[in-house]
């Protein structure tokens, strides 16, 4: 027994080295260095870009050929030059040490497809390995040692934003790049100098000078100008030796600050940008539209530029021509926008904080957008500067906040909602009256809050003197006897708490969330309590007037002057007579009105009464309108915008 367990483990000592050696062997054999598993690992790095990386992989003869900074040099150049990204390679065959392979390069000309046979060589030092016999046909297979890459590229045309007649509105244009030569005349006193013409900091054009790619003898630009800024500092720039003015394309506003808040602006693509629209088309030269139309537009009004790849020899004749993309220009996108009535509306606004909008009443094609004070968007395609962007940002009345799709409390502009609703409703009709009191509350649970009178009249209390003379106590009891169920029910209806369909992103119109609250009912009546709602919106409500009841639906891009609507029978035509008729004897009240046009001015309180903001609404048969001011205390509240809105019905036919 004992001999037979002795030989017993004999046995399986031996089946335990066996299956050892059997192990390694197999280890030694799937791990064994080859050909295809060699230049596989190369592959892969090559795909990541580690090019430094990929050099250990060289056979000795590639390494006397190449030094391992040019070998890096030679990858980074090209393929940074073309913008080489998404590099796929997959081996297809291997024999006897050659590796075929198939190659895909994504780059700014398009894709780069080829197929190559690579050389793999047996090195024996302490261990046996295999090598690559590495030469520039590995990069693209036509391309020998002594050639070189290069590209040219074609830039498409970005679309243009135009008005309804076809005028640009954003373009491409000259632009001018103002720049310094490097060499002796590049004086730090010149440096200054240019930095207080150009209106940039002293230390950008230093940095510029002391890139490392700045040779003597060549332009270093330092800031892009329009060419009425160009014209305007042309003698200066001409006193400063070593200065330069080069002209060149990029994106102009011909109307600046004008329509900044219709157009918005491009800006030169980051590098988020550029991850975050991977795959588009953009390139590190690109720009990219950054607000308004031109980042609402993007897809369509972006071009895309064109690009050949060419491999030259080492006497500079081409000798292949490997990729090839067509410039292809963007769209353009033609507005309702009329460039007079815009002019015309800024004119009114330019020297407030305020906006307006003018709609056709019939279509719903918005003809104008201000939002006051505004920016040149040409600064930001140039290339905003710090000291502009700090004016900017720093502006009390924040000129780049677009007032046109912001919401504010309406006041008496919303007595024309209010008064549609009774009579839709059947609570009152034209000729219910109230009691005339100087100041009314519900019930004494309000404690010491009443609402007043604005003005003292004899004639009877009826809805259209209650509007002529914007009888906040009428339009509080109104709302009363409305009730907030019934109240709700018809705001919503006309737009409030819901998205506005519009092409440039507009806040929503809210009420808030206490209308159960009869005072805050009663305040929204006359325009105030929690109330919120955009310019916009209310020309929208204002056009019912005019199409009996029906909400038109504001709109920007031109579609042959379609007529869109928001809200179809919002409420009854014979409650938009009444309230038409009675809103165009408010206007007559109110002086001239040789349009016969309905309308309501409004005058909203705002940081508890500390200031107010200065509303009028008015529509006719052509034209809708809405202008609000901000801060208008000590101008005249409503009345000082009245005379404004009275010009631009007038002229606008």
């Amino acid at each position: 027994m004992e001999n037979n367990r002795k030989k017993g483990i004999v046995i399986a000592g031996i089946v335990i080295a066996l299956l050892v050696i059997a192990g390694s062997a197999f280890f030694f054999l799937t791990n064994k260095p080859s050909p295809k598993k060699t230049f596989e690992e190369f592959a892969g790095l090559l795909e990541e870009g580690k090019y430094e990386e990929m050099y250990t992989y060289l056979s000795k003869d590639a390494k006397a050929n190449w030094a391992k900074d040019d070998f890096v040099k030679r990858y980074n150049n090209i393929f940074r030059g073309i913008e080489a990204n998404n590099i796929e390679i997959n081996v297809t065959d291997e024999k006897d040490g050659i590796v075929t392979y198939e190659e895909s390069i994504q780059t700014m000309a398009g894709k780069i497809s080829f197929t190559h046979e690579a050389n793999l060589v047996e090195e024996k030092d302490d261990t046996s390995s295999y090598k690559v016999d590495w030469n520039s046909t590995y990069v693209f297979p036509e391309l020998a040692d002594s050639d070189y890459v290069s590209v040219q590229t074609e830039k498409g045309k970005r679309g243009t934003i135009e008005d309804r007649n076809g005028t640009a509105l954003a373009t491409e244009g000259t632009v001018y790049s103002v720049g310094m030569v490097a060499g002796p005349k590049a004086t730090q006193g010149t440096q200054k100098k240019l930095a207080e013409i150009v209106s940039i900091d002293e230390d950008s054009i230093k940095q510029a000078m002391d890139a490392g790619w700045v040779q003597e003898g060549m332009f270093v630009p330092v800031k892009t100008i329009s060419e009425k800024d160009k014209n305007a500092i042309s003698q200066e720039l001409g006193n400063l030796e070593g200065v330069s003015v080069q002209e060149s394309t990029g994106r102009i506003y011909p109307y600046g600050e004008m329509l900044a808040h219709v157009t918005g602006y491009v800006q030169n693509v980051t590098a988020e940008d550029l991850e975050k629209h991977k795959g588009k088309g953009y390139t590190s030269s690109s720009v990219i539209g950054k607000s308004g139309l031109e980042a609402v537009y993007e897809d369509k009004l972006k071009a895309n530029d064109g690009a050949v790849i060419f491999i030259y020899d080492q006497n500079g004749n081409v000798k292949k021509e490997i990729a090839k993309k067509e410039a292809k220009n963007g769209q353009n996108i033609r507005t309702t926008i009329d460039l007079n009535t815009q002019k015309l509306v800024y004119e009114q606004l330019k020297k407030d904080a305020g906006s307006s909008v003018v709609m056709n009443s019939k279509t719903g094609e918005v003809l104008a957008l201000v939002s006051t004070p505004s920016y040149d968007p040409q600064d930001f395609a140039l290339g905003m500067d710090t000291k502009t962007w700090n004016a900017l940002n720093e502006n009390k009345d924040h000129p780049l906040m677009n007032r046109i799709t912001s919401v504010y409390t309406p006041g008496s502009t919303f007595k024309m909602i209010s008064a549609a609703i009774g009579l839709d409703s059947k609570t009152i009709d034209e000729n219910t009256a109230i009691e005339k009191v100087e100041k009314w509350q519900k019930d004494k649970s309000w404690g010491n809050n009443y609402v007043t009178t604005t003005e003292q009249y004899t004639e009877p209390s009826n809805l259209k003197n209650a509007l002529i003379y914007s009888d906040n106590i009428y339009f509080a009891q109104l709302a009363d006897k409305i009730g907030s169920k019934t109240y709700i029910s018809y705001l919503d209806t006309f737009g409030f708490n819901k998205k506005l369909n519009f092409e440039l992103g507009v806040q929503q119109s809210t009420y808030g969330d206490k209308m159960e609250d009869i005072q805050k009912l009663c305040a929204t009546g006359y325009g105030q309590g929690d109330l919120q709602i955009s310019p916009l919106h209310l020309t929208s409500i204002y056009t019912s007037l005019v199409n009996d009841g029906t909400i038109l639906q504001p709109y920007l891009v031109y579609s042959n002057n379609e007529t869109k609507t928001m809200v179809k029978n919002a409420y009854s035509k014979e409650a938009a007579n009444i309230v038409y008729k009675d809103l165009q004897a408010t206007m007559n009240h109110y002086g001239s009105n040789p349009t016969n046009a309905a309308g309501k001015t409004g005058t909203a309180e705002i940081d508890n009464g500390k200031e107010t903001i200065g509303w009028v609404s008015a529509v006719n048969e052509n034209i809708a309108i809405t202008m609000m001011v901000d801060k208008t205390k000590d101008k005249g509240y409503s009345q000082y915008v009245l005379p404004k809105v009275q010009k631009i019905l007038t002229e606008v036919k």
